[in-house]
């Protein structure tokens, strides 16, 4: 069995975090499976409603007793979108037009609903109290943050440069990811943009390692 600081703070017997997928793309099935191998099971819950949050803790709560995660992003509303008018979208139709006719497919409707707000999302995590709350885009409230230590839940934060990783555990954060400029999907910086925050992840793990305290 492995022994280190972060299977001692997660209460698992690997050092294996499943990446979370946002967007609706986790599921159930793959959490459970990863938390009862021994590692911990991710799951993405950005774009979930409060209510299907509750409901997805719960539903991963009566497949398994193992340790497993819920991963939210701290910023998830663009402010431009509130702004964004009829006319804006007719544009972006244009412009796109001729690449969904050679696909054969459907221009989307405008959407209504701009997405779920984190403020809502984390006071039904709060209620679930998952074992584990990971997030990116940001570091939740110190009051979130003690809430979260009062209820016994890790967090974790996510880092791409060592600025941030510096600031999270300033937070009190539980532990650390570090994202190198090599993962795929979504450039999660929040100090500085994505295009000043590429660091190369052989790089930022012992400059991280140097100057947090944290797993």
């Amino acid at each position: 069995m492995w022994k280190n600081d972060l299977t001692k703070l997660l209460g698992v017997k690997y050092p294996i975090v499943q990446g979370p997928f946002g967007g609706g793309f986790s599921s159930v099935d793959l959490v459970v499976t990863v938390c009862n191998a021994g590692g911990v099971g991710s799951f993405g819950a950005n774009v979930l409603s409060p209510e299907e949050i509750t409901r997805t803790i719960a539903d991963i709560r009566s497949r398994t007793t193992c340790p497993f995660n819920i991963n939210l992003w701290v910023s998830n509303c663009d402010e431009e979108v509130n702004d964004f008018d009829e006319s804006q979208y007719d544009h972006l139709v244009t412009l796109f037009q001729p690449y969904f006719d050679e696909l054969g497919i459907e221009i989307p409707p405008r959407p209504i609903h701009a997405g779920e707000h984190f403020d809502e999302q984390i006071q039904a995590l709060l209620l679930s109290a998952p074992p584990i709350f990971s997030f990116v885009y940001g570091i939740p409230s110190a009051d979130i943050l003690a809430e979260c230590r009062s209820r016994n839940i890790v967090t974790i934060g996510t880092a791409t440069t060592v600025e941030e990783a510096v600031a999270l555990e300033k937070a009190g954060v539980s532990a650390i990811v570090a994202s190198g400029f090599e993962a795929g999907g979504h450039r999660v910086s929040f100090l500085r943009s994505p295009e000043h925050s590429l660091t190369c992840l052989f790089s930022l793990i012992p400059l991280v390692v140097d100057l947090v305290d944290v797993p």
